[in-house]
């Protein structure tokens, strides 16, 4: 029984005592006190009568941290059962309020939130370092982000990290929940500063927690070189935590290491299983789910956490055949705006009013990431799948709930569907081979999807289908290239042999920035063009020297992030264009002569 299963009437009585049972205990009221202002105020209660009221005065007293006491948990004297009963009826306790206490649904309610509602915000640092469990502030900061109180949670939870020693394994709930506090106010500086004290100056357990962290952060940035190395760090400062059980066979299953992924699950489930802790019956389960199923396990766990995910791939499992809903009006090169039919344009309307009219905004992008709002009408109205506007938002949603390549999955079979939508529009339209304009705000999320669509790929050796699908996003639908994939094509092209299609784009772009520049000197290099080479290389050293420097440090730390963005000739643009384009420069045997090339630049100089 739930409090929310409860009669209406009831269960507002039950929430008006619970709060000012919890605010008589702020105020440092006394045990009898406390009692006997219940039974002034609920002896004569209609619905909450006395011995209902102060069996749930004995629960939330026992369950609340008590300011008077340093924030601990009283103890109340405990009454035998053949004890007459507290609440004065003359019965005893077994045959009264024994069995009324035993089936309030209080449970193991967590009061504090409602404490820290009666406590003044100045007082809530009194918690750090009181005598209050830390996962009971932990829990409470959750609910606090949960409710939209983003902010407060970090109030609550930033005393707990002032001084060295704050930072060890006792806290490491409070040190998981402020990180993930920091990740949704967009804090990333100050993500990073928490992460990087916690290296710095952590306790063996809360260190490798935070290691742990920043593998998993540049896991989701493809970073998968550093997320081994800080996999590495992590390891050697706690072999012993369970954790990185998890970790290991995560970061082998997003570089697509499958059956690397499955030996390791395999080894982890034994290990743990030796360590015989009930608490880790859930992870050796999960492991042996991956040992049997690979990749299969991790995207269900993905899709058993988030139900509403779990019903929108059910849906599109089901979602009708890929069909024009939109009218172009192609002359010479260029096919138009993209214009929805009319029953089409009536559907999006009905669609907006629940997802938002910024959800598929092609000026800001999709957003939308509160799935369980529009599902209904994507259930009403099947058609809205073959939807551009519909369907970025429904891939900016499955990203927004993150979780890596166990939703990239679901977002790959979105954007697939996108793809084959928008070439069978354009056959539709006879507008096959032409422009489908930037310019037009309604090809906007069409060209994103393809866009997107296109990213997933990264990182990855191109092959053909992917080389095919940037030729036509970049050479066919958007020349201009307002999203920023010709550097991709540059690469994919020398990546596949194919030299001469990269010079060719290259000469498309002149006076592009540094990553084009860069790359043309590379195609010239290996087109055995060096004179021209040397030239090109010149020229992109002189207006951006930072890649050329980045390119030649051996096994060089990321640059530090300002939280700015990537400014152009910096640091970060420099180690991004490392991060893509060094593995192809290794593979075209480019490094040495960049080396004597940059040398021989810096003497003309």
């Amino acid at each position: 029984m739930t409090n929310e299963s409860l009669p209406p009437e009831f269960s507002n009585a039950l929430d008006e005592l619970w709060n000012h049972c919890v605010g008589m205990i702020a105020r440092g009221v006394d045990y009898p006190h406390y009692v006997n202002a219940v039974n002034v105020l609920y002896g004569r209660h209609d619905v909450l009568r006395w011995p209902v009221a102060l069996a749930v005065a004995r629960s939330v007293w026992r369950q609340t941290p008590q300011p008077t006491l340093n924030y601990a948990l009283p103890s109340l004297p405990a009454t035998e059962r053949n004890a007459a009963c507290p609440c004065g009826s003359g019965q005893k306790y077994k045959k009264c309020c024994l069995m009324l206490e035993h089936d309030l649904p209080m449970g193991q309610i967590n009061f504090l939130p409602t404490l820290l509602e009666h406590l003044p915000r100045r007082r809530w640092s009194e918690l750090a370092g009181s005598r209050i469990a830390p996962d009971m502030v932990a829990h409470a900061a959750m609910e606090l982000a949960t409710g939209n109180f983003t902010r407060e949670a970090c109030a609550l939870l930033e005393p707990w990290f002032v001084a060295d020693a704050d930072f060890h394994a006792g806290r490491e709930a409070l040190f998981d929940t402020l990180l993930d506090a920091y990740g949704q106010l967009q804090r990333p500086r100050k993500k990073a500063q928490l992460l990087a004290r916690a290296i710095k100056v952590g306790d063996r357990r809360l260190r490798s927690a935070a290691l742990q962290r920043q593998a998993s952060i540049a896991s989701d940035s493809d970073d998968y070189a550093g997320a081994w190395q800080y996999f590495a760090e992590a390891q050697r400062s706690d072999p012993q935590s369970p954790s990185l059980s998890h970790l290991e066979v995560t970061l082998l299953m997003s570089e697509g290491r499958h059956a690397e992924a499955r030996e390791r699950a395999r080894f982890w489930a034994h290990r743990l299983a030796a360590m015989r802790d009930p608490e880790l019956e859930h992870l050796v389960a999960f492991m042996r789910n991956i040992v049997t199923h690979g990749e299969q396990a991790m995207e269900q766990m993905a899709l058993d956490n988030q139900p509403d995910l779990r019903e929108l791939a059910q849906l599109l499992q089901t979602a009708p055949a890929i069909a024009s809903a939109y009218t172009l009006e192609p002359s010479d090169a260029q096919a138009g705006p993209l214009e929805p039919s009319q029953a089409m344009a009536k559907a999006l309307q009905a669609w907006e009013q629940l997802a938002g009219s910024d959800s598929h905004s092609p000026v800001f992008g999709g957003e939308g990431a509160d799935i369980a709002q529009w599902l209904p009408e994507l259930r009403r109205q099947p058609q809205l799948w073959n939807a551009f506007e519909v369907l970025d938002t429904i891939v900016a949603a499955i990203d927004e709930v993150g979780m890596g390549i166990f939703t990239a999955n679901l977002a790959r079979s979105v954007l697939d569907r996108a793809e084959r939508l928008l070439r069978e529009v354009l056959r539709a339209n006879r507008a096959e081979g032409k422009r489908l304009e930037w310019g037009w705000l309604q090809n906007r999320p069409a060209l994103n999807l393809i866009g997107q669509r296109v990213a997933i790929d990264a990182g990855q050796t191109p092959d053909a289908a992917q080389v095919a699908r940037l030729e036509w996003l970049v050479c066919e639908l958007n020349p201009s290239d307002n999203q920023g994939f010709r550097h991709a094509l540059v690469r994919a092209y020398l990546h596949t042999g194919r030299v001469a299609d990269a010079l060719a784009l290259t000469e498309c772009y002149p006076d592009d920035f540094a990553a084009m520049q860069y790359n043309r000197a590379l195609a010239l290099f290996a087109a055995g063009q060096s004179d021209m080479a040397i030239g090109a290389l010149g020229d992109a050293v002189a207006a951006y020297p930072k890649p050329a420097a980045w390119l030649l440090k051996a096994n060089p730390k990321p640059p530090r992030q300002d939280g700015w963005g990537i400014a152009v000739g910096g640091d970060e643009e420099a180690w991004i264009y490392r991060q893509e384009t060094l593995a192809l420069w290794q593979q075209l045997d480019a490094m040495t002569w960049l080396q004597q090339a940059v040398r021989v630049l810096g003497k003309k100089r």
